[in-house]
Formats: C-alpha cells, sequence, structure tokens
C-alpha cells in the first residue's frame, strides 16, 4: 500500500511540473516590451534552456510562481549552483544562456491565466 501512495505521489508530482506553457507570438510581444527586441526565437530558446538545465536538479516551477524580482535573484543563483555542480565533461550554463532563462521566466511569469 506505502509503494502505490508513493507512486501516485510521484506521478503527481512530475505532472505538475512538466506541463509548461505553450509560447505564442503575443508573449513574444508582451517579453519585448520589458526586453527591448526580444524575438520568438529567443523566448523560445529560453524555454529550452530553462527546461534543459532547470529540470536537471528539480522540478520546474511554473514562471508566474515567482515574482520578477525573485526571478532575477533565483535564476544567477542556480546558475551559479548548477555550473558547480557540473562535471568538467559539462558544458557549464554560460552568461546568455543564463539571460535567456531569465527572459523566458519573467516574461511567462505575466502571462495571462488561460483556462
Amino acid at each position: 500500500m506505502k509503494n502505490i501512495l508513493i507512486l501516485a505521489l510521484i506521478l503527481f508530482l512530475s505532472a505538475c511540473g512538466a506541463k509548461m506553457m505553450e509560447l505564442s507570438n503575443a508573449d513574444a510581444e508582451r517579453g519585448a516590451s520589458k526586453f527591448p527586441g526580444l524575438t520568438m526565437t529567443e523566448l523560445t530558446h529560453g524555454k529550452a534552456q530553462y527546461e534543459k538545465n532547470c529540470q536537471s536538479c528539480h522540478g520546474l516551477y511554473a514562471p508566474g510562481s515567482k515574482n520578477e524580482m525573485q526571478w532575477r535573484l533565483i535564476v544567477p543563483a542556480m546558475v551559479n549552483k548548477a555550473n558547480k555542480k557540473m562535471g568538467k565533461m559539462e558544458v557549464p550554463i554560460d552568461s546568455a544562456n543564463q539571460q535567456s532563462i531569465l527572459k523566458y521566466v519573467i516574461t511567462m511569469g505575466t502571462a495571462p491565466v488561460k483556462k
């Protein structure tokens, strides 16, 4: 019985963490108001970097779960932590990818809630 409960909890938590928002041109336009020149390509890259790098250590947080100031503190700290954790054989997260992640989470953190 205990194993079934643990399995159910794991499935529930993985389903919660895996649900990421789909991107649209409206998202890129909204993001460009904060990050001039932001394109859909850059936003998509930020999402991919967020999913790839952040998921390797913990579940993904919904971008709207934190405000801009929180993300501006969390992302650099987590990138630093992830880079220290990576072995010499892995490519560290560079400043360009860190900025992509930051632009993605801040932009999508202000996305209207879809019902």
